[in-house]
Parts: C-alpha cells; sequence; structure tokens
C-alpha cells in the first residue's frame, strides 16, 4: 500500500494539474500503468485514441453487444494494469485493445 502511494504521488508531482489522458483524470492516477500512461506523450496519445475507439463503438453496437465490449474492457484493464509502468508491455496492450476493438 505504501509502494502504491508513494507511486502515486511521485507519479502526481511529474504531472501538472490539468494532466488529462482520454479515460481518466491523471490527478486521480493511482496505480503504476496510470501514472506511466499520463507521464508518457506516446502512452496518453494511444490512452486517448483508445477512448475514441472504444466510445465509438459502444455508440454503433446493441445494448447486448455494447455490455460485452464492456466486460471485455474491464478484463483488458486488468491486463493493462498487469503492466505497472512497462512502456512496452503497456504500448502492446493497447495496440492490441484497439486491434481487437477493431474485430467489433
Amino acid at each position: 500500500m505504501l509502494k502504491r502511494l508513494s507511486l502515486a504521488l511521485f507519479g502526481a508531482s511529474l504531472l501538472p494539474l490539468s494532466a488529462q489522458a482520454a479515460s481518466y483524470d491523471c490527478t486521480r492516477a493511482d496505480t503504476a500503468a496510470e501514472i506511466a500512461v499520463c507521464s508518457n506523450p506516446t502512452l496518453n496519445r494511444l490512452d486517448e485514441d483508445l477512448a475514441v475507439q472504444y466510445r465509438s463503438l459502444l455508440n454503433r453496437l446493441p445494448p447486448r453487444r455494447a455490455e460485452m465490449v464492456r466486460q471485455d474492457q474491464r478484463s483488458w484493464l486488468v491486463a493493462r494494469d498487469s503492466c505497472g509502468a512497462d512502456v512496452r508491455c503497456l504500448r502492446a496492450r493497447y495496440q492490441e485493445r484497439s486491434a481487437r476493438l477493431d474485430e467489433y
């Protein structure tokens, strides 16, 4: 818990208060993965692009199918967070997720 809090405080100190990734407020980032996305411009852009792609897909799907995508997204977030602050792993997760959303 202390390690997680330290990472969050360290990460938050690197970001301007207005820092924003597309899918969450960076001032509230509390996992190593979220902090890494907020502090890395490439990952931040991947996050923004994925959020747009995800929202667009949900808007086009019928309710039952959209719920399946939401459940899949929750699973993907667990996989993304398992990368911790590993930028290469995070980049791969975002690229894989984007390709998966394209399949829908």
